[in-house]
Formats: C-alpha cells, structure tokens, sequence
C-alpha cells in the first residue's frame, strides 16, 4: 500500500541559480540551466502549451502504485495463487506481464464460476459478457485501493512537487495508466478513455487521453494479449489522431522506461511522417528518472529510439526529481490563471457554431464584425469580453517559428542559428533586450518571444551571407 501521510518532502530548488542566485557550482546544476533555457525557447518557439506522456513510473514515485507484475501478483494472490505457482507462470511466460495476464483471465475466470461468485457483480455471468471482465474488474479493484483521492494527496511525501505538477496547466495529456491520479491533479481536465480518443475533436485543451483504460470502467482495461492485439489495430488511428499534438507541441515523457513499446511504437509512427529514420523530434522531450543524477558529470543530450531499420532521436532531459522541471514549464505557462474547463466549453462551442450551427443557417451574421475579428488579433478577445492587455503583435507580430516560415523553412531552427551567428559575429544578441527586431511578451514568470519584419530582413541578409548591421 502506498505511503499517503507523514512528513512533506521539503528541499531547496536546483532551478534558483536560474532566477539570478548566481553561476551554478556543479555539472548538475549547468546541466539544469541549459536544459531550463532549451525548453524556454521550445516554448516560446512553438507558442503552445506541452502534452504529457504519463506511464506508471510517475504513479510509482508519488503514491507507491503497483508495477505491472506486482498488480497482476496482487491478482494472483485475490483469487488464492500461492507465491511459488504465481512464480511458475513468470518463468514459463519468460515474464511477459501480457502472456502472465492471458493465463490470469482463465484462470480468474474458472474461479469466478465456483467460489468466488459473490465477489462479481451479477451482470458479469451473463451469456453476453465478456469472461474477460472477471479479470479486468479485480485489476480495477486493485488500482483503486492504492489511487490517492484529492485530500490524501495532500498529505503525500512529495505534495509540493506534485502542486507544481499542478501549476504547468499542459495542453493535455496522454496516459496508459488506469488510476485516476492525474485526475485528481488536474481537476478541471476531462478523461477521455480508449477507442472515444479516435472520435474525440483534438482542438479541445484540457483533456487526459486514457488510451490504455480506466479503472472507473473495468471493459476498457487493456490487460490481456487479446486486448493488445486489439489496441494494436487501432493505435495507428490513435497515432494519426493524436499526431497534431505530437508534432506541434512540446512533449514530455515522465514514467517510461527507456524502450517502452507504449512510447516508442507511437513515437515512431510519428516519426515516420514528420522524415523518416535518424531523425531528431526536436520538441520530444524524454524524461528519465536517476537516484545519482546530481552526482553526474556528464549528461545525454539525445535518446535513440526504435530498432535498428528505424531509429530516432529525442531530446533527453535526466533528473533526480522534478521540482525545477515543473516550475519552469509553469513559468512558461499562459494558462496559469485560466480554467480549462471553461477553454474547453468556449472552444467546443466554436467549433459546433462553425461545423453546424451556421452552415445550417438561421443565424443573423454580422459580417463586418466577424471580418474584424479575421482581421485583428484584438478584436476576438473583445467579442469574447476578455481584456486584452496592450501587445506588441502590430510591431512584432511573428514568433520564431513564422519568422522560419517567412525565410522558407518549417521550423524555427534555423532562425534561431542566425540569431547566434549575428551574435558570434557582431558581439549583439537581439534577444537579450526588446528593440526593434525582438520582443519579449511577459507571461506569468516568463515571457514569449515575439519577432518584427525588420528581424526577418535582417535574418535573410545573415542567412545570404550580404553585409549587415544591427541597429537596436
């Protein structure tokens, strides 16, 4: 059983030489600064919030949530399996947690039938129900019991870093855990579990996609080898559905072991589309938890992933806890004082005016207003009674990434090259101050960085190799 109360993790943050506490003394702490100020700049490039890939290694950290063996041995013992015969099935399915899961659905079916009817609901016995949901209804059973409600997390070891967990207010998430902890985390998301991920509109923010079940719904659970061979049918409609997300957004990995098929199947669907083998995702960041991190003296800038024929890289971000991750993805967040259920509301409510409402007609229009708000980036927030501060979006109106777009490329990396080399070159970084090429938009305890036409003239002449000055 997890431990829910006792004593609250308190510590100091690595990420304070970051704010002005100084130059970092150790590897450990230089490490977090570049790796801080990489993903600032990812953020402020794509202009997005990040999606987060949840695996049980985050639910393992916080509440002690059991590992796939140790649920499906806390099955084994329910329904009355000796230590030694559950040991018998790890060594003849070579432990494959899926092949044990098979056998588990037998077997806790032929068990259901005779002694253990009482534990099941009636329903279960009936002709039309699957014998699968025996298993999957003792699996729900067991995440349950060690799943923390909203209060008790409150009283975990390590509640100040799952508040700054709280405070990051992602895009969305997508999970293969059954608990309900990113639930209770993140009140105002909306779960979306299993196959509706395929139906669901991606334009929505504020949503956990449950893609393995829920524990709420035991038929969803994802347990057995028939329920991968069926997931697995449908994961490349999963992947293109959630392909948006994955290729426009930062993303972070927390949880997975390195060489996850959770993760690595769908990320190589990716990036099959995003270029093929050996190529770097440059806005996946793969998260990986190590006890001695702060010991190390030297740190992964990239993990590979996939086999041999089909390899690509990401971002490695190595951490001993996370509490300087988290402040300075909320740092960058614009959604901090935001309700994202409300988001949600307005959001789904657009798209239903523009998908049924108007094309079915009946509907008095005001073009000249939905002209302007075409027109203006000012005019919707006033349409909507949001007061909208004064921005820089006349004078500065590209991010980076539309500044690459402006000299012909994707993405916002090679704008940010000719950045450093007028750097390198004039001793000036444009960036450091707001002037005529740059501007930085506060946001929270950050900024987003906001880029004007004379920036893109003065980046298509570095990238020309003609002669240049920069006047800020």
């Amino acid at each position: 059983m997890p431990k829910r109360q006792g004593q609250k993790m308190r510590y100091p943050f690595h990420h304070l030489s970051l704010r002005g506490g100084g130059m970092p003394q150790s590897p450990y702490e230089r490490y977090q600064e570049r790796t801080s100020l990489l993903i600032q700049e990812t953020l402020e490039d794509l202009e997005c919030q990040p999606i987060f890939f949840v695996g049980t290694g985050m639910s393992k950290r916080y509440f002690n949530a059991p590992t796939w063996m140790e649920l499906l041995k806390g099955v084994a013992n329910y329904i009355g399996m000796s230590d030694p015969d559950f040991q018998y099935l790890r060594q003849k399915t070579n432990q494959s947690p899926i092949e044990i899961g098979t056998i588990l659905e037998e077997k806790v079916f032929e068990w259901a039938w005779s002694t253990g009817k009482n534990s099941f609901p009636a329903e279960y016995f009936e002709d039309d129900s699957d014998r699968s949901l025996f298993l999957k209804h003792i699996v729900a059973q067991q995440i349950a019991g060690t799943s923390p409600t909203v209060a008790e997390i409150e009283g975990l070891e390590l509640a100040e870093e799952i508040n700054l967990l709280q405070k990051t207010n992602p895009h969305a998430i997508i999970t293969t855990n059954y608990d309900n902890f990113l639930e209770s985390v993140f009140g105002d998301y909306e779960a979306v579990v299993g196959e509706k991920v395929i139906r669901r509109d991606m334009n929505l923010i504020g949503e956990i996609f449950k893609i393995h079940g829920s524990m709420e719904d035991p038929s969803s659970l994802v347990v057995t080898g028939d329920d991968y061979k069926n997931y697995r049918t449908k994961k490349k409609y999963i992947s293109a559905k959630l392909l948006t997300y994955l290729a426009e957004h930062p993303v972070f990995i927390f949880g997975y072991g390195l060489g996850d098929p959770n993760v690595t199947e769908i990320i190589q669907d990716i990036g099959e589309i995003l270029g093929g083998p050996d190529k770097l995702i440059e806005n996946i960041f793969y998260v990986e938890w190590r006890s001695d991190a702060a010991t190390l003296t030297d740190f992964r800038e990239e993990y590979v992933i996939g086999s041999e024929d089909s390899q690509l890289r990401v971002r490695a971000i190595v951490t001993d806890r996370f509490d300087w991750l988290f402040t300075r993805l909320s740092e960058q967040s614009p959604l901090k004082w935001v309700n994202p259920k409300l988001l949600r509301a307005i959001s789904a409510r657009f798209f239903k005016l523009l998908r049924t409402d108007i094309p079915k007609g009946g509907l008095e229009i005001d073009y000249d207003q939905l002209q302007s708000v075409a027109d203006s980036d000012d005019e919707l927030p006033k349409l909507l009674g949001i007061a909208k501060s004064e921005s820089p979006n006349a004078s500065h109106p590209f991010t980076l990434t539309a500044v690459g777009k402006q000299l012909g490329y994707n993405r916002w990396h090679t704008p940010r090259k000719l950045i450093e080399k007028a750097r390198d070159e004039k001793g000036v970084d444009i960036c450091k101050s707001d002037n005529q090429y740059h501007y930085a938009v506060p946001s929270g305890d950050g900024c987003f960085r906001r880029y004007s036409k004379e920036a893109v003239e003065l980046l298509k002449k570095i990238r020309d190799n003609e002669a240049y000055n920069i006047t800020l």
